[in-house]
């Protein structure tokens, strides 16, 4: 099958971004795969929520995807006052939508709150970590002190959503509870009590799991939506979303599967919108407990802590043929974390060899001849054709003589259960959520720290002494080819050992009616408020 797919070129996102602004459209309705879980931009750091953010809660700058550029939001400009002092002057005329104006006390407290959100399943901390001092900079700025040279601090900046401080204080920041044991619930947001803070739209309803209603935020300080409205959908089930798209019940879907491009293609009054995206979808193989979630036929060892049999697994996986058979070509298989394009890409890391026979060779080495049984876990509604990749993993272990049984839950339960650390081997995903390879690799691979903000995403806690090393100095280092290099050496690490499966790393693909221009986003975002009829 042969697709034509649009792939935006910056010139065309400017054109089509410089549209007559008194050209103003009424509702757009969309169908997701997956729903945000909250409206609480705070809540987890997780793709979905981490998209109705962008639109609800402006962070203090926006870091452009597809040029790499950082823009103003709610600091209009900045400057390095030294290595470790930055100075960003503030927007006046940003305000909540209560009217207050927006000032240096909101962010202190959204930036003390991050790490006090009750039963957060994955927390921003991890963006923060190196945040020493808030203070206020005077005319209408603020002053940020970081513990050492951060390189990324501006693109770290850009993932959180500012809210407003309900004390009436200017809290003095630290990074524990800033003298504050209040702190808003995420239940508050979610039931509408509490904005989410400033951004293009505002959320007038929101029902988890089933709908989500923005409405324009008449007094927002940027440019105007071009939708007044914008109703969404949760439509987790691949047909039931492009039945939705072709039958007129919505105008713009994402998560298109695979399976699904040539019939939209054949309507002719669809377009697909697409562009390689940084997340890398992989299996975590635990390394820590014992004995490990779910194994049997080992005598309560846990096999994951020897590399032969870590090894033995990603030798097991056959990787191209999961892109061509199971992803429809729309992937890029990989045996690391980083995708190609991205800052901080190993070119040297090629993909491991799919060995079946050494694999079974690794296994009797390692004491399992007859292998061993476990449960392979996976969420049932999170990633394209996620179920589907999780089964044919599941083939193919079987023949290297590893008994699979596969358990998907929700992505509601998956997560929690992820993070209570109740499997033993699971898929997952995760992206570059600033926009390059250090943090990702930090995210993924960083030994397990929720003080540090490190390893939210390494559920599996790998945990090399070497990786942590190479990535401390990568996070203080200026130079950016020196910091490239030690990206790669902490790339090179967690493949030398065998650190986790890494499969593909997924290409965002959306569908739309062919009157409707829509951005993608290498983050695999939606952005509605960049979305406009042609």
């Amino acid at each position: 099958m042969k697709l034509k797919l649009t792939s935006y070129t910056t010139a065309a996102i400017i054109g089509l971004l410089t549209l007559p602004g008194n050209v103003i459209a009424e509702e757009l309705r969309v169908g997701v795969a997956a729903m945000a879980t909250s409206t609480d931009p705070h809540f987890h750091r997780s793709g979905y929520n981490m998209s109705l953010r962008e639109n609800i809660s402006d962070a203090l700058v926006y870091a452009n995807t597809y040029n790499g550029k950082l823009e103003p939001r709610l600091a209009t400009n900045w400057e390095n006052l030294d290595e470790t002092t930055w100075k960003l002057q503030l927007n006046s005329n940003a305000r909540f939508s209560n009217g207050n104006p927006f000032g240096v006390d909101d962010i202190i407290y959204s930036f003390c709150r991050v790490p006090n959100v009750e039963g957060s399943p994955g927390a921003f901390t991890g963006f923060i970590r190196d945040v020493k001092d808030i203070r206020d900079g005077g005319d209408g700025s603020v002053i940020m002190e970081t513990s050492g040279p951060n390189p990324v601090l501006l693109r770290s900046l850009a993932k959180i959503g500012i809210i407003e401080n309900p004390t009436g204080q200017l809290l003095k920041y630290d990074k524990e509870e800033c003298g504050n044991d209040q702190w808003l619930s995420s239940e508050k947001f979610n039931d509408g009590t509490l904005s989410s803070g400033i951004g293009p739209y505002t959320v007038t309803k929101f029902t988890a799991g089933v709908e989500l209603i923005l409405e324009r935020n008449s007094d927002y300080y940027g440019e105007r939506p071009f939708y007044s409205k914008v109703t969404v959908k949760s439509i987790p089930e691949n047909g039931a979303r492009i039945a939705a798209l072709l039958g007129n019940n919505v105008d713009l879907i994402n998560s298109v599967p695979i399976n699904g491009i040539e019939r939209i293609q054949n309507e002719g009054s669809f377009e697909l919108a697409s562009t390689p995206a940084t997340r890398l979808i992989f299996l975590g193989m635990d390394q820590e407990s014992e004995p490990t979630p779910k194994v049997s036929g080992t005598n309560d060892k846990n096999p994951f802590k020897d590399i032969r049999v870590r090894k033995a697994f990603n030798l097991a996986i056959d990787r191209q043929g999961i892109v061509d058979k199971i992803m429809g070509g729309i992937a890029s298989p990989t045996s690391t974390i980083v995708t190609e394009s991205l800052f901080g890409a190993n070119p040297d890391l090629k993909l491991y060899p799919y060995d079946p026979e050494q694999a079974k060779k690794l296994l009797a080495e390692a004491g399992y001849p007859d292998g061993f049984t476990l449960t392979l876990n996976a969420p049932s509604d999170r990633y394209v054709n996620g179920s589907q990749v999780a089964q044919a993993v599941a083939q193919m272990l079987a023949k290297i003589g590893i008994d699979v049984t596969l358990e998907t839950f929700p992505k509601s339960v998956y997560f929690k259960k992820a993070s209570a650390f109740e499997y033993s081997v699971y898929l997952a995903g995760s992206g570059a959520d600033t926009g390059e390879g250090l943090y990702q690799t930090i995210h993924i691979a960083g030994t397990r720290d929720k003080t540090k903000g490190w390893g939210g995403a390494n559920r599996a806690r790998y945990s090399s002494s070497v990786t942590d090393g190479y990535l401390r100095k990568g996070q203080v280092t200026l130079d950016e080819k020196k910091r490239e290099a030690l990206v790669r050496e902490a790339l090179k690490q967690v493949y030398d050992d065998y650190g986790l499966i890494a499969l593909y790393h997924e290409m965002g693909v959306w569908a739309h009616k062919a009157n409707i221009y829509f951005e993608p986003s290498a983050n695999q975002r939606n952005i509605y408020y960049r979305a406009r009829s042609k």
